[in-house]
């Protein structure tokens, strides 16, 4: 049975009157001592997690803003396992190159030596820049065009959005049929970049014979005049890192 009155608050007894705040921080810090740690020991290891966790955080926007413009989920996943001399090598160079406007960088090679990834590792260092990259597979794009064609958007607009990035990334040049059109399309694409400051990577797996026959005349003597051919004939990490079961 209750009294009807409405339950009040319990107050607490005293409050801080009369009590010693130098003796309450000294009980304080007796506390903070007695697994060892001192309140400066706690406050920097508070300091610490929190810095920590803030990493963590701008690591996992900086995953999704990549994701969102193409880059590969793998790539991105790899960015800080891959290694090697030659691997680190070909990122010195190329890093240089990136940053030069207009510039063509094209990482000529077998298939898993770390060319997505590598294109990828400089896309990150783009986008902290603030710079606007993109990732695409060259056939992708081409199809994106002859997709114009059955009314499927304008051409302007494809062309627009490869354009417009400071980094654009053409990796598997190689799966694109050698026809007019496709040639054409590509050479158009390139030129306009470099023409306007822009770098772009070409990721292609042909044999070294045939890299420049492939690439064309026009793209090839813009590489001579502001770029450069890697050619990433190094161990493939994939097969480093394949373990058949026994």
């Amino acid at each position: 049975m209750t009294s009807g009155k409405i339950d009040e608050p319990i107050k607490p007894q005293g409050g801080l009157k009369g009590v010693n705040l130098e003796s309450l921080l000294e009980s304080i810090t007796l506390l903070a001592e007695d697994d060892g740690r001192s309140i400066e020991e706690l406050e920097a290891e508070a300091l610490a997690a929190e810095k920590q966790r803030e990493e963590e955080r701008r690591a996992a926007y900086e995953r999704l803003g990549l994701i969102d413009r193409g880059f590969p989920r793998r790539a991105i996943d790899c960015l800080d396992e891959v290694t090697g001399d030659p691997w680190k090598k070909a990122l010195r160079d190329s890093y240089r190159l990136v940053l030069t406007p207009g510039s063509i960088i094209v990482l000529n090679g077998r298939y898993g030596t770390g060319k997505t990834v590598l294109s990828t590792f400089l896309g990150r260092i783009m986008y902290r820049r603030k710079k606007r990259v993109l990732y695409t597979k060259a056939y992708d794009y081409t199809m994106a065009l002859r997709e114009t064609f059955n009314g499927n958007g304008l051409e302007s607009d494809v062309m627009k959005r490869y354009k417009a990035p400071y980094l654009l990334v053409l990796d598997e040049y190689h799966e694109v049929k050698d026809t007019d059109f496709a040639g054409a399309a590509l050479e158009r694409l390139i030129d306009y970049r470099h023409q306007n400051g822009k770098p772009t990577i070409i990721i292609a797996n042909y044999s070294p014979a045939a890299l420049e026959d492939r690439l064309g005349p026009a793209i090839v003597s813009r590489i001579h005049l502001c770029g450069t051919i890697i050619t990433c004939n190094w161990t493939s990490y994939r097969e480093i890192n394949y373990h058949p079961r026994e």
